[in-house]
């Protein structure tokens, strides 16, 4: 990411040792350890708007399609 900086948070007394304990588990830093917790936040939020787009946009293609062949057909009469 580059430039790291150095931030003071508070958190709940039992989700810090859950992070200590997995730290320690997992031979990281505490900081490693919620900064890769972030990015995979960020990235399931990303693939959870994503997804509520394209259904979204199916919804109006499936319509459309059904709007287009409706006036197909009536054309076809």
């Amino acid at each position: 990411m580059g430039n790291k900086q150095k931030v003071t948070i508070t958190m709940d007394e039992a989700i810090l040792k859950e992070v200590d304990r997995f730290s320690k588990e997992h031979g990281e830093s505490r900081s490693c350890l919620i900064e890769e917790a972030m990015k995979d936040w960020k990235k399931r939020k990303l693939e959870k708007e994503l997804i509520e787009g394209y259904r979204s946009m199916a919804k109006e293609n499936a319509e459309t399609a059904e709007a287009n062949l409706e006036a197909g057909l009536e054309a076809l009469r």
